[in-house]
């Protein structure tokens, strides 16, 4: 049986700029949904908290505007039949993250008043990050990894790409307006790339690596899903192609993050433009002359000289890595696809009729081709700066799985 740690916060307030204890806790919806999830997909809950003081649940989120009488009645009758269970939660220092398969943290206003700022949640985070256990924060959840900080002092969350509740969001709340500080501001000055979606008060998740962010309430089942659907299944679509190139590793890295020019090696992706420098990209693609598609993009990882990576959304969504390794003759670099669901019926019917009878197999030498063109921009790069002669690449080896 899979097992999840779930951290709440203990505190009944949160503490305004002019002193102000506005009533407050964990939001019932935040609690409710993910935990009905796990349950349901058969993983164990451990609720703890910060010295197993039981949790104190939102007044405002269980009553419009905030939610509809028929879900606020459902999410009463859910925590009712777990009293127990919250009533004795376990207390965070007595736990460790590793011990999970998982760890989420829901969230409230409670967490901006004692989870900001508690040492033990901080270095549990650190651990669990570190230790690559899939960590999942939800809306003001995120406020908890201000109190992480790494073996050489600095922010292990930085560079991350992560959401939470925006500052839109929060200030539709009149009280917000007096507090000491917003969480999407505080999130940008230690160093994460936070991204939010479009409307404001609808689903939106990001992934990078293995932490998990969702924006606001609305966005509780849809984390929650998402975490359990990475652990529990197989990708779909997986594929693998490695190719060493007679270039530096941050050589390497500075042509693949280079988005602009994805059309000068990429058999589909013909034109790549930034929305949002650094973050975000919309591709023009084809298949043929007469299949063509545009997607978005958002960058997920990036690593100078190490790893450059990004999720696709509409019509599929799927993760792109390059990864870079610096080995005798230069770089090896492995670009990898995976798709965690099979693509719609309707575009495995259309890539049939474009002559794509085998999805994998197409990728599989559309990256062979990518990494051929990378390394001849690369040879043409070295002799231009007059670099001389280059040591001949490997043959490129390829891996992948389909279901």
């Amino acid at each position: 049986m899979r097992a999840v740690l779930m951290v709440l916060s203990a505190a009944d307030h949160w503490t305004l700029r002019d002193g102000t204890r506005h009533p407050t806790g964990v939001w019932a919806e935040e609690v409710v949904e993910p935990h009905r999830l796990f349950s349901a997909a058969g993983w164990r809950v451990t609720v703890a908290t910060p010295g197993g003081v039981p949790p104190t649940i939102d007044p405002l989120s269980l009553r419009p505007p905030a939610t509809s009488p028929w879900r606020a009645r459902r999410h009463r009758r859910y925590l009712a039949a777990h009293t127990r269970e919250f009533a004795h939660p376990r207390n965070l220092s007595d736990v460790d993250p590793v011990d999970y398969d998982a760890v989420f943290y829901p969230g409230g206003h409670g967490p901006m008043e004692d989870l900001a700022a508690d040492p033990v949640s901080g270095a549990l985070l650190t651990r669990a990050l570190r230790a690559g256990t899939p960590l999942a924060l939800l809306c003001h959840a995120p406020a908890a990894t201000l109190a992480a900080t790494g073996e050489d002092g600095t922010w292990p969350f930085a560079g991350y790409t992560m959401t939470g509740l925006s500052n839109r969001e929060e200030l539709l709340n009149r009280f917000a307006r007096r507090a000491r500080w917003l969480l999407e501001d505080e999130l940008v000055a230690r160093g994460a790339r936070y991204v939010r979606g479009r409307l404001p008060l609808r689903p939106f998740v990001a992934v990078d690596r293995n932490l998990y962010t969702g924006q606001n309430p609305a966005s509780s089942a849809r984390l929650a899903g998402r975490v359990i659907a990475d652990q529990e299944a197989q990708p779909a679509l997986s594929v693998r192609v490695s190719r060493t190139v007679a270039a530096s590793p941050d050589q390497a890295y500075a042509l693949v993050s280079d988005i602009t020019r994805m059309g000068e090696w990429s058999p589909e992706t013909y034109a790549a433009r930034w929305r949002e420098p650094g973050l975000r990209f919309t591709g023009s693609n084809r298949i043929g002359p007469l299949y063509r598609w545009r997607m978005t993009a958002t960058v997920t990882e990036a690593v100078p000289g190490r790893v450059f990576g990004f999720t696709t959304g509409w019509p599929s969504s799927s993760t792109w890595r390059y990864e870079l390794e610096p080995v005798e003759g230069g770089t090896r670099i492995t670009e990898s696809m995976t798709r965690a669901a099979p693509q719609m019926a309707a575009v495995r019917a259309v890539q049939r009729l474009v002559g794509v009878a085998d999805r994998s197999d197409h990728l599989r030498a559309g990256i062979a081709t990518t990494l051929e063109r990378l390394d001849a921009a690369l040879r043409r790069e070295n002799d231009g700066s007059g670099a001389g002669s280059v040591p001949r690449p490997t043959r490129p080896t390829t891996e992948g799985t389909t279901r």
